[in-house]
């Protein structure tokens, strides 16, 4: 389903939504506008330590990149080497300091699901995270998640939504 026919009720946003609606995408309009709906109370977003670790540390090699020109790989072990670097980044700190703040989100503590997270990943084939993401939702009744990610489409009890 399509992430502009989500008309309400709670939703997990996984962090490909945040990636789009903070960068240059196609899907940037598209993750910014439901960005704006969470933000208003159209719908109850959600999220969790770990979409923000994912976020941060993307958005931290995006900009070594750009800035740097260096590939992946080049680009984290530079900031190994030269971990002041980090300090003079602005986007990444403005950006999840606004995520964090400005919209809403429900952040659901993480540690009471650990368990549930290793049964959903053996059951449904996921990485870690993902079924981290997937416990959250079943343990606090949420039905929907916010994605670009197919592996999600696995996972019976939830309704993807797609930018």
């Amino acid at each position: 389903m399509g992430l502009g026919q989500l008309a309400k009720g709670s939703v997990f946003i996984d962090t490909s939504i945040l990636i789009y609606a903070f960068t240059n995408t196609r899907y940037t309009e598209t993750c910014e506008d439901f960005l704006r709906r969470a933000k208003y109370g159209e719908v109850d977003g959600y999220i969790n330590s770990t979409v923000l670790d994912e976020f941060f540390h993307k958005l931290v090699l995006f900009e070594v990149y750009s800035k740097k020109k260096l590939t992946s790989q080049e680009a984290i072990k530079f900031l190994k080497s030269n971990p002041d670097y980090i300090k003079k980044l602005d986007q990444p700190f403005k950006a999840s300091r606004e995520v964090l703040n400005d919209y809403g989100f429900k952040i659901i503590d993480t540690s009471k699901h650990l368990d549930e997270t290793l049964d959903i990943s053996m059951e449904y084939g996921l990485l870690f995270s993902d079924a981290l993401h997937c416990a959250c939702c079943r343990v606090c009744g949420i039905e929907n998640i916010a994605t670009n990610d197919g592996d999600f489409e696995r996972v019976d009890f939830l309704k993807m939504w797609k930018p």
